[in-house]
């Protein structure tokens, strides 16, 4: 399956429990797999890296089908040591599917025992009678270990070190091995051999979630987050590609091998989380009752279940196959070339007492004999994720945890100099029965984006009289070296909607970055230039890439940050100056003072006003004093709401005039945005304070320019509360909120987590 994404950044979201029951949704007999687990790694996940240690298993599970046990024998395992590696003495054994030891450790050499390594051949052979020769028999209805006689499940495993000083990028590759058996029972007598793909891990940095990813989601089932609804079961299979088959939640399902997509772990719709164990209203009478984790106020705890008829979060719920399989795979196209993107998950081990001892004894069942430490969790879910068949990072073994039940995984990973399409995959790498039931949410494959800063006040302002020269300047920071070193800066002459490329030197290039405060910076410097009249309400901005040809598509960035020139009329130059014009508020009232020196000629003085900066009218006139020191008081009787803009302009009988500086008096603009709630929902609420009763208009935009919400509201004059509905189920990612009144605008940058 392919999915178009933009080309910035996705989010995918999958949701999985995975249990251990005695129903099986499929007539296998036999289930045999290969997985590879990162020992380095095994607690807390990691990326691979030179020097650590591997076990690789073989998980083989023999059946009882529809009532008929089946009996094999002759089973044995071949495999060979990787490349790359060094074969661990000592490390050849026979576990349970929670790898608690069952047979061996096995001598190396070919022997009495059931395990042997000769020139990087490894064999074990398994069951009863088995010897270093031949292998042995499996019963579903009494061999051990087994989970509660349906089923025996067994792994044998073998451990390699990664060979040290191998470089970052190297691909260890396994032997592809096989399980051979013959099937005794039923008929036919007939001998069998299962061949294992051979799996790629990739020596990877260790590095988290990039801590500025954005996400805009292009998964292919509800902008991967499954929907919402007020049904428990959604109706829809899932949009993507598993090894897992659709089933309503029920007190003893889904069983072995399928999946239920719900709004509430609980077959009885529950939202009691806190009930014991075993318990009638948890599915199996053990699983925990929970909601998804999508949009969680409290990311650790997730969301709580959504109760009988009504709207919450959809989740998948698998139970595991008795072999390790996938649970997730989707090929995503249109991913930006040279671009650093976060693989992340929130995974949830969501079973206290699944366990199966070496005997067949569940937990909780008269002589059950506990895993290390007590543990009665069962099987730890252990998930690898890939990227075009390639291992890049595993979850380590996810223990059962109350009171942080949800935990983060990730890495960052690099698209190549052309790569635009990449095949991503989610993997179990442990057997189910006896555990291994996890629920998995917010899977992301983000945009690990740069931040843009421009240094400057909102608008740069001069006289129309006396051209000025425009500064400006814009700090790009990144997390990852030789990222966004590519920039171009652009204007805009139709208020921020249309923007072209500056062309001449300097206006795009190469920056040079450094090391500063944990991420790499540089600055950009607009070359200054002289404003006339024709740049007033002009807007400048940057963009940036990661490539020179990415600074021409949709994957270049910008977070909407932008300078606008205004050129306004300062009047002329008299012989009388301004030596100081400042303010102050006193109870929320404007008082002003000047002071002007030789103002002989000067007939008056008109006290002008703004809103904005930029449009001035006037509120007053004070006629000139003639005298030394020319000093003047004015009180602007209308309450400061936000900020205001006060100039002076001195005039003489020919009507000759020039102003005074602008300053600027309050705590706020005019029209401020004081307040938005930010990271955002569904929901924009904040407070506005507008100068007059007037229409709002506010816009929503992603980091591609289009724009995904248009309101219009009605504000009175002064701090107004709003509260908009997006009027869509916006996915994570970074927004910029434009809110115009008149010709005064804001612009801010919004997060949806």
């Amino acid at each position: 399956m392919s999915r178009m994404l933009p080309k910035c950044c996705v989010l995918l979201t999958l949701t999985a429990l995975l249990s251990a029951t005695a129903g099986l949704a499929q007539t296998n007999r036999v289930d045999a797999a290969k997985s590879v687990v990162n020992v380095s790694k095994k607690n807390g996940g990691g990326t691979f890296e030179a020097g650590d240690t591997l076990e690789i298993r073989v998980t083989v599970a023999v059946l009882t089908v529809s009532g008929t046990r089946t009996i094999i024998d002759q089973a044995r395992i071949f495999d060979q040591v990787p490349a790359n590696t060094t074969y661990l003495n000592g490390s050849l054994r026979v576990t349970t599917n929670e790898g608690i030891l069952y047979k061996g450790p096995f001598t190396e050499a070919i022997d009495a025992d059931q395990g042997s390594h000769v020139a990087g051949n490894i064999n074990i052979n398994i069951g009863r009678y088995a010897t270093g020769t031949v292998g042995g028999r499996l019963r579903s209805d009494s061999s051990r270990p087994s989970f509660f006689g349906n089923a025996v499940i067994m792994m044998a495993s073998y451990r390699v070190r990664i060979n040290p000083a191998l470089p970052l990028g190297t691909i260890i590759t396994t032997s592809t091995g096989s399980f051979t058996y013959r099937m005794r029972t039923p008929t036919p007598v007939v001998t069998r051999t299962v061949n294992f793909p051979a799996y790629k891990i990739i020596l990877n940095e260790e590095n988290n979630a990039c801590s500025n990813g954005m996400s805009v989601s292009a998964a292919s089932d509800f902008q991967g987050t499954f929907g919402r609804g007020n049904n428990q079961n959604r109706a829809a299979a899932l949009a993507f590609t598993t090894t897992y088959t659709k089933m309503n939640i029920a007190a003893n399902a889904p069983n072995d091998y399928y999946y239920a997509i719900v709004n509430n772990s609980s077959p009885t719709a529950s939202t009691n989380v806190s009930l014991g164990i075993p318990n009638a209203n948890r599915v199996f009478q053990l699983w925990d009752i929970a909601g998804d984790h999508t949009g969680a106020a409290d990311p650790v705890m997730g969301n709580p279940p959504a109760a009988a008829g009504t709207e919450g979060g959809y989740m998948v719920l698998v139970n595991a196959s008795y072999k390790t399989d996938t649970a997730y795979r989707e090929t995503l196209t249109g991913l930006c070339p040279n671009t650093y993107y976060n693989f992340s998950a929130w995974i949830r081990n969501v079973c206290a007492r699944c366990s199966s001892d070496s005997t067949g004894r569940g937990s909780g069942t008269s002589g059950f004999i506990p895993a290390p430490g007590n543990d009665s969790s069962g099987v730890r879910p252990n998930i690898s994720f890939e990227i075009d068949g390639n291992i890049y990072y595993t979850s380590g073994d996810v223990p059962y945890s109350r009171s942080t039940p949800w935990r983060q995984f990730g890495f960052t990973f690099r698209t190549g100099p052309t790569q635009t399409t990449a095949d991503f995959l989610i993997r179990n790498n442990s057997p189910g029965g006896g555990g291994n039931d996890w629920a998995l949410d917010d899977i992301t494959i983000a945009h690990c984006g740069p931040q843009l800063n421009m240094n400057y006040a909102p608008i740069a302002l001069g006289c129309s009289a006396n051209p000025f020269y425009v500064t400006l300047s814009d700090t790009v920071r990144y997390v990852f070296a030789d990222s966004y070193v590519h920039f171009k800066w652009q204007k805009s002459n139709v208020g921020g909607t249309v923007w072209t490329d500056m062309t001449g030197p300097g206006t795009s290039g190469v920056g040079t970055p450094s090391f500063v405060n944990g991420a790499y910076q540089y600055v950009t410097n607009l070359p200054p230039f002289l404003a006339t009249p024709a740049d007033s309400g002009v807007y400048f901005r940057v963009i940036v890439a990661t490539t020179a040809d990415n600074l021409h598509n949709e994957c270049s960035y910008t977070d909407g940050s932008v300078r606008m020139v205004s050129v306004i009329n300062c009047g002329v130059v008299l012989s009388a100056r301004f030596n100081r014009f400042h303010g102050e508020l006193v109870n929320r009232r404007s008082h002003l003072k000047w002071q002007v020196s030789d103002e002989a000629q000067i007939s008056g003085y008109e006290i002008e006003k703004s809103y904005d900066g930029v449009q001035f009218n006037r509120i007053g006139n004070v006629a000139a004093l003639h005298r030394q020191p020319a000093l003047y008081t004015y009180v602007d009787d209308e309450a400061v709401q936000g900020d205001v803009f006060y100039r002076i302009k001195m005039y003489n009988e020919e009507q000759l005039y020039s102003y005074s500086n602008i300053i600027t008096l309050g705590d706020t603009r005019t029209f401020q945005l004081l307040y938005i709630e930010n990271p955002i929902s569904n929901q924009l609420k904040g407070e506005l304070i507008v100068p007059e009763d007037a229409p709002v208009t506010i816009s929503l935009f992603n980091t591609k320019g289009n724009r995904v919400m248009l309101k219009k509201m009605e504000f009175q004059t002064g701090l107004n509360n709003f509260s908009i509905d997006a009027g869509v189920y916006l996915p994570a990612g970074i927004y910029i909120i434009h809110m115009q009144m008149g010709n005064q605008q804001i612009r801010k940058k919004l997060i949806k987590f």
